[in-house]
């Protein structure tokens, strides 16, 4: 007994050192309002403007103009709140966002040459994660960017029968990709309005073919209202709050070294067969205009010594091997579309490029530029793979799984899409790099 009545009386001591029972004044209750987080909810509407393209020696766009709308949920960390990770202050407490968007694209037209009605591209759903970021914000108005990544699905890809023009989008399914600069204004403490400048893409990363992508900026007016924001005089006050900001003490960042090592597959059509169905068959050919190209695996892995400075930022530069099995058939298409020179090819491939990676909490945004060093891809390698070679993608790191992270890359070639990659990765070494003290 005597032992449950010291835990008892420790338990209360404990209560009363961190402020929810106060010994003084029994009345008094300390109580704090201030969530941890803000969610809110939201919607937009906006107008947007489909880029043009030269397609056979003539823009590919009749009709230009569509619409988009969206609905979304989003939370944002709450600056009030000392136990909120260190990311979220570094980048100024964005706003992590989840959305449903449609592209209406239906009003918009494609055409070129003789074909005898014009194509659309109908509507794209867009299923998307954001992430949004003040760059400037006082008690009203607010200034900042925002990052969009999905999946997108086309109403009308292409079709060789009902939808030749379509040069777009050649599958139903594709990744979505936004971006946009916005400037908000606070009408109440809970509701916002913001008016966005926004990019938006989609395309299916050379899975399918055509795939020259669907490019459209504009404006976009949003709304957004905050359900659990507090009031301005609940829970803690000025002084409290001011104590509780001071209190996070952020520990200084040591920069060190390692290895980034991936195993990557990536799925592709070949361009070739593309062109040969396209532009080299004649009417009444097996597979004349037809899509539904087959998909073929390149594999490939990464060597990248990586510095990671802060606690964001990662940079480094690296060796990647690529081997592509199936351009013994690059081969047989180049005689069947008519090309006379004896073009090599090779399955090896070996590239250099320098990679950056951006980390937030367990997932990081990562994107490389290169070029290569060894590639003998043909034909198409020499007159419509630049040598110029980039990807982007999005990692996640696991807590339970560490140093290994999964994540998925778009690779192109000087922006035509080359392929669509999923890799498993690791960090090998962790190699700090401090000053030495001079001996006295």
């Amino acid at each position: 007994m005597n032992k449950i009545l010291r835990f008892f009386i420790l338990g209360l001591l404990l209560l009363a050192s961190s402020g929810v029972i106060c010994a003084e004044d029994a009345d008094s209750v300390v109580v704090d309002s201030v969530p941890k987080f803000i969610y809110s909810v939201g919607g937009g509407a906006g107008i947007n403007r489909l880029k043009n393209i030269k397609m056979r020696g003539e823009n590919l766009v009749k009709r230009e103009w569509g619409a988009n709308y969206e609905l979304y949920v989003n939370s944002q960390a709450n600056p009030l709140d000392t136990a909120i990770s260190v990311y979220d202050r570094v980048f100024g407490f964005p706003v992590l966002e989840a959305g449903l968007q449609m592209i209406d694209y239906s009003h918009t037209r494609l055409h070129t040459s003789d074909t005898p009605y014009l194509s659309r591209l109908g509507y794209v759903w867009a299923a998307y994660v954001g992430f949004r970021r003040d760059i400037y914000r006082n008690r009203k108005w607010s200034f900042g960017y925002g990052l969009e990544n999905g999946l997108a699905y086309c109403s009308r890809p292409y079709n060789g029968d009902t939808n030749l023009d379509n040069d777009m989008l050649g599958q139903h399914l594709s990744v979505f990709f936004g971006f946009g600069l916005h400037a908000g204004y606070r009408i109440t403490r809970e509701v916002e309005m913001s008016l966005g400048f926004e990019f938006k893409h989609a395309s299916n990363g050379a899975t399918a073919r055509p795939n020259k992508g669907s490019n459209s900026y504009g404006l976009t007016l949003r709304t957004r209202c905050d359900l659990n924001r507090p009031e301005s005089d609940e829970g803690l006050t000025v002084d409290q709050r001011l104590q509780r900001l001071q209190a996070f003490k952020r520990e200084p960042f040591e920069s060190y070294m390692y290895l980034d090592i991936d195993g990557t597959v990536g799925f592709r059509t070949l361009y070739e067969e593309w062109l040969l169905r396209r532009k080299y068959m004649k009417p009444g050919d097996s597979g004349y205009h037809a899509g539904g190209l087959g998909l073929h695996t390149v594999w490939s892995t990464n060597f990248t010594p990586m510095f990671r400075y802060n606690q964001v930022h990662a940079s480094g530069i690296g060796l990647e091997y690529m081997f592509a099995g199936y351009l013994a058939r690059s081969g047989q298409i180049e005689k069947l579309c008519g090309v006379e020179k004896d073009y090599r090819h090779s399955k090896h491939t070996l590239c250099i490029s320098a990679h950056h990676e951006v980390y937030y909490k367990q997932l990081s945004l990562a994107m490389s530029l290169g070029t290569y060093l060894f590639r003998q891809h043909g034909w198409v390698g020499d007159f419509y793979e630049p040598i110029i070679i980039e990807t982007v993608g999005i990692r996640y790191y696991p807590k339970f799984f560490k140093p290994f992270y999964i994540g998925y890359n778009v690779k192109a070639n000087l922006g035509k899409a080359y392929d669509m990659e999923v890799k498993v990765g690791l960090h090998a070494g962790h190699w700090k790099l401090k000053k030495h003290k001079k001996a006295e």
